[in-house]
């Protein structure tokens, strides 16, 4: 059986769609930042839905934003989008993404750092509350000289906490052109790389993708038949 596979950080243009149906993805989350308006993101969302049926697009917002107001922003756009990711980097950040229950990925969590941004706590809060870590291609795709070389050292450490707690890990592109965009079977090679089984690699950007979008979705929809109905 053929496996789909799934970006899940985008930067939101619909110029990305064509590029990743023939990279063989399956679905990619066209992202929006939080501070955008979040209606008309959605608006546009539908209209590219409307002429694609080979690929599947899935609503995203990227939580940017200090400590203090990622739980506030994350509880309101869950009600909106398929999935929240938040922007991390800071560890406060980074250990309230993983225990939080509204956030579904917790982004480059080792952006700017020289450390991987979390420990053994953030992974096991991560693996407790469904949150998934991710390792961000971009961020390795930019690098230049020895920053290239700690930025595979910081991922890899990333592997390596995920594999001993068992939180789940995700390799998405964070692409912002083109360029930047990566096939499945890519994205799964930089964890495997890193230190990840084989099993596991595929599965993080397959299975484990999908069935994040597919409870989202169901809980989304059953909301909105709670608001139609009145109840």
């Amino acid at each position: 059986m053929e496996r789909k596979f799934y970006d899940l950080n985008i930067s939101f243009d619909k110029n990305f769609v064509q590029r990743a149906k023939k990279l063989g993805l399956s679905g990619i989350c066209l992202v929006a930042n939080s501070k955008e308006n979040i209606e008309d993101y959605l608006e546009k969302i539908k209209e590219i839905k409307k002429n694609e049926t080979n690929i599947d697009i899935i609503t995203g917002i990227l939580i940017d934003e200090k400590a203090d107001k990622i739980l506030k922003i994350a509880k309101n756009v869950r009600r909106k989008v398929e999935l929240v990711l938040v922007a991390g980097g800071n560890y406060e950040i980074n250990r309230i993404a993983c225990s939080s229950d509204y956030i579904d990925i917790l982004c480059h969590p080792d952006k700017g750092r020289q450390d991987p941004g979390i420990d053994h706590i953030c992974c096991r809060e991560a693996r407790e509350h469904d949150t998934i870590i991710e390792l961000n291609f971009r961020e390795l795709l930019t690098a230049t000289g020895m920053e290239k070389i700690r930025e595979l050292n910081k991922m890899k450490e990333i592997i390596r906490l995920c594999n001993k707690t068992k939180a789940k890990f995700i390799v998405n592109s964070g692409a912002k052109n083109i360029f930047e965009l990566r096939g499945g079977r890519e994205l799964c090679s930089l964890s495997f790389c890193l230190g990840a089984s084989l099993y596991d690699s595929l599965l993080a950007n397959s299975e484990i993708a999908e069935k994040l979008i597919l409870k989202n979705r169901e809980k989304l929809n059953k909301k909105i038949a709670g608001v139609e109905n009145g109840r």
